[in-house]
């Protein structure tokens, strides 16, 4: 009996349309988010998972419908002379509805990474505890679902408890404490302390059999579901507390220079230590990466090699290294070096790594430097009317028009402001140098001249074989 209805109610799930419907939202919907960005494989399964939220609440709606089905609208009365009872269909349904979502969910996940790996070189490490818990989740909402239909049958239920958990899952927005006894936990950054990913998928399949063995104590208390909460709370109660006592990430003291040592020591040696970084070498110029990174160097190559092939031939061999950093440690590195983050895609990176190699090979990070004063935090390097200045824009030209200082995009919670001002004069003329043949022969000649604070704009103009087309006077307090 309960393999036919097992078969049955398979059959309508597999048929609905919420659950595929679902399930091909969630895979477009994620695909359409991070179209833009170079796949990680650190990030992409856990921010799959937290959209695969929007499936689970599909299957937990079907599967408790389905299964309050028998006592609504004079169904008890319908169903009375038939061989089969009521607990024999919620069987049924705790086989049917977890292998239905268990499906669907690997579907929208596996689709997602394929199309994730097929898009680009993939950075970052896998943790294949992350894909797992998507399907896991998908489980623990069909049994939830099923409990819910069996206890309360109300239409109502369903979706009251889907709007419950949707509102804790999406409005928690830190790691540690009861964040981790929810389904699944979203937020995380690649430069994080590691998840307790593996116990927290112990944690929901746990808690998929205690709401299991409710929904079957809900006919008669028998030993078999009595045994399976007992045994899922056995398992849940520990691994669920050890997951959410999973410390966070450190929380930074305030009025202090932030140094080293106030790194979260679970990652000071991962993103600090001897063995960081993995480091090659490519047309001359040495590109490191952290473990997992190394597929993205000839993407960083892209954005740093046509400015250092503009530089003469001494500052080309004197160019800075390419070094990966950690957004979230970043007031811990001093290496002063070319600085791509723990994401790649958007075209502001490619013109934050053309403006640190720019910048750096023309002087005017040293300047900005000693300009720096505590009690000048605010203050910005005036570089108006230096030549410079128009040759560093040239230089970032090679990969991003020339535009005003703003803040770029490091990652999606982080940007960066450059301390340096300049103005339009200095834009206008760097984009005509742009579009001036020979500019990189005159500019590789005259390098030593262009690059003094001293020298003028309009002292360098014959120099760049340019007109003069703006007023472009110095700066009144003159960053040198």
């Amino acid at each position: 009996m309960t393999r036919r209805l097992f078969l049955f109610e398979a059959r309508r799930l597999v048929r609905h349309p919420l659950v595929w419907g679902a399930t091909v939202l969630v895979l477009a919907l994620q695909t359409f988010l991070s179209w833009d960005q170079q796949p990680d494989l650190t990030m992409d399964p856990i921010n799959a998972t937290g959209l695969a939220t929007c499936l689970g609440a599909a299957v937990l709606i079907v599967a408790g419908l389905a299964t309050s089905r028998d006592g609504r609208h004079g169904m008890p009365e319908s169903l009375a002379g038939l061989p089969g009872r009521a607990e024999h269909r919620t069987r049924a349904l705790l086989l049917a509805a977890p292998l239905v979502a268990g499906v669907a969910a690997a579907a929208a996940m596996g689709g997602y990474l394929a199309i994730r790996l097929l898009s680009g070189p993939a950075g970052g490490r896998l943790d294949l505890w992350e894909p797992l818990t998507a399907v896991a989740a998908a489980v623990l909402a069909a049994t939830l679902g099923v409990a819910v239909g069996r206890w309360a049958r109300w239409l109502i239920a369903g979706p009251l408890v889907v709007a419950v958990l949707g509102f804790l899952i999406f409005s928690n927005t830190s790691n540690g404490q009861a964040g981790w006894l929810l389904p699944v936990m979203q937020v995380h950054r690649p430069d994080w302390p590691d998840r307790p990913s593996a116990l927290h998928l112990v944690y929901v399949l746990a808690a998929a059999a205690v709401f299991g063995g409710i929904a079957l104590l809900r006919h008669r208390v028998r030993p078999a579901p009595a045994v399976a909460v007992v045994m899922g709370l056995a398992v849940a109660v520990p691994t669920g507390a050890t997951a959410a006592s999973a410390r966070p990430p450190a929380q930074f003291p305030t009025n202090v220079t932030l140094t080293l040592d106030h790194v979260d020591s679970r990652v000071r040696e991962r993103y600090f230590g001897p063995g960081a970084h993995r480091c090659t070498k490519r047309q001359g110029l040495t590109y490191c990466a952290f473990p997992g990174y190394e597929p993205w160097i000839p993407l960083w190559e892209q954005a740093v090699q046509p400015v250092v092939a503009a530089l003469p031939a001494a500052p080309r061999a004197r160019a800075p290294q390419v070094r990966q950093m950690s957004p979230s440690w970043s007031f811990a590195d001093a290496s002063g070096e070319v600085q791509p983050p723990m994401s790649w895609g958007h075209p502001d990176q490619r013109r934050m790594l053309a403006e640190d190699v720019a910048f750096r090979t023309t002087g005017l990070y040293d300047s900005a430097i000693k300009h720096f004063t505590p009690s000048q935090r605010g203050g910005l390097c005036d570089v108006r009317g230096q030549a410079r200045m128009v040759v560093a824009l040239w230089l970032i030209g090679q990969v991003s028009p020339p535009e005003a200082r703003r803040q770029l995009y490091v990652d999606s919670h982080r940007g960066r402001l450059s301390g340096l001002d300049w103005g339009p004069a200095e834009i206008g003329y760097a984009k005509l140098l742009l579009a001036s043949p020979g500019a990189r022969e005159k500019v590789q000649a005259n390098w030593d001249t262009l690059m003094k604070p001293s020298t003028t704009i309009d002292q360098a103009l014959p120099l760049l074989g340019l007109g003069r087309e703006f007023n472009a006077p110095m700066g009144a307090t003159p960053c040198m």
